[in-house]
């Protein structure tokens, strides 16, 4: 029955957003689309008692979820790291437009290997590129290396619900979305994990005892994890 509801799993490369013109495709497509999903991310850290300012924004991509969350919160020093330079360039852009050129650091890195120290990040965050990761065990073995002892993770990402892609085509096209960005939303949500798959790889990583959150609203998923102190 599950199988039927969620389909199987067709996986994704997070290179396929190395070259310039899909990550100029990804920006607007994001620009015009993805705004809820940036405003609900902020609205869920805002109010959280970090041990720290430093932030880590995980697959950064355009770099607006980090320029809303600098926005709310000018005292956070916020790094952003993505594997793809084209995306890192449109997310420079984006910052300078808004001011914020000086206020986030945005860096070329791979989620599996982050170039930072054990500890450094009071918040790390990542929305939409859990489902992009060849490996999600070293990244979340990567993400408990650099939170901080009473540190927090918030991730959010999309949910492979495979039985609703004929309506979410049917909300794409609402939305104003054309065909090559419906194509590019279904890819993702084809690529994407259950929630029994996301809580399977989880038990068997660095982050065992994270919670997993089925976010209704926008037919998504989260995780959530606090590093013991």
């Amino acid at each position: 029955m599950m199988k039927f509801i969620s389909g199987t799993r067709i996986p994704l490369n997070e290179e396929q957003f190395i070259d310039a013109a899909t990550a100029q495709f990804y920006n607007e497509h994001a620009r015009r689309f993805m705004g809820q999903v940036y405003r609900r991310f902020a609205a869920q850290v805002a109010g959280i008692g970090l041990p720290g300012n430093r932030v880590l924004d995980i697959g950064t991509g355009n770099g607006r979820l980090a320029i809303d969350l600098a926005k709310d919160h000018t005292d956070w020093q916020i790094t952003g790291v993505d594997i793809s330079e084209e995306m890192l360039k449109l997310a420079r852009q984006n910052a300078a437009r808004d001011g914020l050129a000086e206020r986030i650091d945005f860096r070329q890195a791979s989620a599996q290997m982050l170039p930072f120290a054990d500890g450094y990040f009071a918040l790390t965050i990542s929305n939409a590129s859990l489902h992009l990761w060849a490996d999600p065990l070293k990244v979340f073995k990567e993400i408990a290396r650099v939170t901080a002892p009473g540190g927090y993770c918030f991730i959010w990402d999309n949910l492979r619900i495979t039985l609703l892609n004929p309506l979410l085509r049917l909300v794409g096209w609402a939305m104003g979305m054309n065909a090559a960005q419906r194509r590019l939303w279904m890819r993702a949500i084809r690529s994407s994990y259950t929630l029994g798959e996301t809580k399977a790889i989880l038990n068997e990583s660095a982050l065992k005892d994270a919670r997993v959150i089925f976010t209704a609203g926008l037919l998504g998923l989260g995780i959530a994890w606090r590093k013991t102190l």
